[in-house]
């Protein structure tokens, strides 16, 4: 009687542990905003005002690449980038999405005062990109808004001098993406 019980109760809890397996395997739903957004960058900082094109594609849940360019390639600072974004999808809200990157980019930095130090006219270095903001999407429109700090790190080259700061072309900016769903 005793062992006819025993298995009785193994049997029930085997069968308990596998119907509790099964219910665990639902996974929250979560999805990327939208698949695709082209947009414009307005940025400050201390080589003052700039204008670039961004695109960012989801190729996860959670992550996305995007490419950054300003527009002017005659400025001071000219950056072309490309990084990995991790956004996260909030607890409390569904359109408001933090994100932090991180890429690579090429920077070209003109020369200060030509006259005054030797060199070319320009330097260009591969850098290193790190970006931290937030992004909100609009629930009818297929808008996105974000305010973001970009900033490089890590130039490579030595034949840019010191005098030519590549931590110049830190900026903060407010950009504006058409999204394609």
């Amino acid at each position: 009687m005793k062992k006819k019980l025993l298995i009785s109760c193994f049997s029930l809890f085997v069968f308990i542990s596998v119907q509790a397996q099964d219910s665990l395997q639902l996974k929250p739903q979560v999805s990327a905003p939208y698949k695709l957004a082209v947009g414009l960058r307005y940025a400050t900082g201390p080589a003052g005002l700039s204008l670039g094109v961004t695109a960012k594609y989801f190729i996860g849940e959670q992550s996305a690449l995007e490419a950054y360019s300003d527009v002017n390639p005659e400025s001071r600072q000219f950056l072309s980038s490309l990084s990995y974004i991790w956004q996260p999808k909030l607890a409390t809200s569904n359109r408001l999405r933090p994100y932090a990157g991180i890429g690579v980019g090429l920077l070209r930095t003109n020369n200060p005062a030509p006259t005054y130090f030797d060199g070319p006219a320009s330097y260009i270095n591969p850098v290193g990109v790190a970006s931290f903001g937030a992004e909100y999407s609009f629930k009818k429109l297929p808008l996105a808004l974000s305010l973001d700090y970009r900033s490089t790190f890590l130039r490579y080259g030595r034949t840019t001098p010191n005098y030519v700061n590549h931590y110049r072309s830190s900026n903060l900016g407010i950009g504006l993406k058409y999204t394609f769903r």
